[in-house]
């Protein structure tokens, strides 16, 4: 979803950005760089300070900035030296838009209050609109469901990066999210993932078609998302998606017939009598003994000898999983403890 920055241009002077200000990527880092003229001393003093780095559709022409945050560094206070201005820098993690599009490139200054807000004080527009090469999805792109699985179809999936740019583990995704997607961050449920691989750059591969477990989310009405994600040292990120049209409709669970009624009540001095509460045993492992990570609660994955309870609820939170290898996206799993583990772990 987009994002936006109030404005709180009325009371213009407590600091600018400077005559100097940049910023330069480097995958996906990015370092950001300006002069930071304050000419409140009391304020610049007092107050913390955000520079932001935006993409947006349109330049910045005043008011509240509308777009997606790329990159943050914050400073505390500022110098009030008109000779010797501030310099705020730092290189980070960066936060790119996804899709085709090319984007105004805004660096933003935000004064932060004492509740944590941000108010956008100044802001400058780069003179070059950025265009992102992400893995990207091509043509048409569909999904089906058909009971426990679901079908992933695009017709290509490619690489634009330089050609000795090998790209992450890219892995197709299919998100039920509460509002309609335009890009940025989103909160729903994956209802299914699936492996595609590497692709090196000016790559592409056509015609994918993906099946993998189908995990259905609670009962209502959804926006369907197909989203490309490639793996990175964030873990998985999104590059690319495709919002379908059509809402998905999911029905609750129906509810169990209810037992009819006895013929008739027992004696009144009859003592009260229950069934025996009959055990169930939740499906765990696989024909070799192995704990499924697509079925087992979490106390049966935690009983693996060096799995944590954390870990086992975070992978029973991220499912489903197509291989083995979808766990590394799961917060906590490295590879170190994921070979550790393989033995123990089937689908």
């Amino acid at each position: 979803m987009h994002q936006s920055l109030a404005s709180c241009l009325a009371e213009p002077g407590a600091a600018r950005i400077g005559a100097y200000h940049a910023y330069a990527f480097d995958a996906d880092q990015v370092r950001l760089d300006a002069e930071i003229v304050a000419a409140d001393a009391q304020r610049a003093a007092a107050a913390g300070w955000a520079l932001q780095l935006w993409a947006c559709a349109e330049p910045w022409n005043g008011g509240a900035l509308r777009g997606q945050r790329v990159a943050e560094v914050r400073a505390h206070a500022l110098s009030t030296d008109p000779a010797a201005p501030a310099v705020v820098h730092g290189t980070v993690a960066a936060t790119l838009p996804t899709g085709h599009g090319d984007h105004a490139m805004v660096l933003a200054l935000s004064g932060i209050a004492a509740d944590g807000s941000l108010n956008l004080v100044d802001a400058v527009n780069f003179p070059r609109r950025e265009c992102f090469a992400l893995p990207r999805l091509t043509g048409a792109a569909a999904y089906r469901i058909d009971g426990g699985r679901l079908e992933l179809c695009v017709d290509g999936i490619e690489n634009p990066r330089a050609a000795d740019n090998l790209s992450g583990t890219l892995a197709l995704e299919l998100w039920a999210l509460e509002q309609p997607y335009t890009g940025g961050d989103f909160a729903g449920h994956c209802l299914g993932s699936a492996i595609v691989g590497r692709l090196a750059g000016h790559a592409a591969q056509a015609a994918v078609a993906l099946e993998t477990v189908y995990a259905a989310a609670p009962a209502g009405v959804w926006q369907p998302v197909l989203m490309l994600r490639e793996w990175t040292a964030d873990g998985y990120v999104t590059r690319d998606f495709v919002a379908f049209a059509a809402a998905l409709r999911i029905a609750a669970p129906a509810a169990a017939d209810a037992p009819a009624a006895a013929d008739a009540a027992p004696p009144a001095d009859a003592p009260a009598t229950a069934a025996a509460p009959v055990a169930t045993a939740p499906v765990t492992a696989d024909a070799g003994g192995k704990v499924s990570v697509n079925t087992a609660n979490a106390p049966a994955l935690a009983a693996i000898k060096g799995l944590p309870k954390a870990l086992a609820a975070a992978i029973v939170a991220g499912r489903p999983y197509a291989t083995l290898e979808d766990l590394l996206r799961v917060k906590g799993m490295g590879r170190k403890l994921l070979e550790k583990l393989r033995g123990h772990l089937g689908l």
